[in-house]
């Protein structure tokens, strides 16, 4: 496959896999809402370098990461469920501890976006939480492995359509939050804060499960 192509098919699978509805992207959201763009936006990026990380993995291993990983599937989704629960369960109590010293407020975040470390914080955090799934990787072998990349060039120019697809899906869906959020008051911003973190943590315990 030449490398037009494999950059075609990068984007395509970048975009399929970073536009499903799941815990990042609800955490994603909620972010984006309570510490505006900026921040948001550093969150989104730190998704899609995991993603691109992942895709490089994937189109240099091919089907051999992909079978390698699906070996453990379990055990992965376990801890992938164990962190993003510990997330949502910290970000409630984090709530809770929040209104009961001072009432209620606009939300946890907004005072850390006024500090230069706040994107840099959530860019790590989002990296960090991405890759504790590395199942991701299976997805994106199993197209490299469909696609018959040949050579690094096209491998190269594959992962590289997954970084774009990834960080230009999730750049639009942090500003498009975080811009929305500018708009709401601060006692929506909280009701949908522990909506949000309950709802990753019923699909953390869907993966659990699952």
């Amino acid at each position: 496959m030449d490398p037009g192509a494999a950059l075609f098919a990068g984007l395509a699978a970048g975009l399929a896999i970073a536009m499903q509805v799941g815990a990042v992207s609800l955490l994603l959201v909620e972010a984006s809402v309570q510490a505006g763009p900026r921040v948001g936006v550093a969150a989104g990026m730190g998704v899609a370098t995991a993603d691109l990380g992942f895709a490089v993995v994937a189109a240099a291993a091919g089907g051999a990461a992909g079978a390698a990983l699906s070996s453990h599937e379990s055990e992965i989704r376990m801890i992938a469920a164990i962190v993003i629960a510990a997330i949502a369960l910290h970000g409630l109590i984090a709530l809770a501890l929040e209104r009961h010293r001072h009432g209620p407020a606009p939300g946890p975040g907004l005072e850390e976006t006024s500090r230069g470390a706040a994107p840099r914080t959530h860019f790590a955090r989002f990296l960090a939480i991405t890759a504790a799934n590395p199942l991701t990787i299976a997805s994106f072998a199993a197209v490299a492995a469909a696609l018959s990349l040949d050579g690094p060039v096209a491998a190269a120019a594959f992962a590289a359509g997954v970084g774009l697809a990834s960080a230009g899906w999730h750049i639009a869906l942090t500003l498009a939050a975080g811009h929305a959020g500018r708009w709401v008051t601060p006692r929506v911003r909280r009701v949908f804060a522990v909506a949000g973190r309950l709802a990753v943590l019923a699909i953390a315990a869907h993966l659990a499960l699952g």
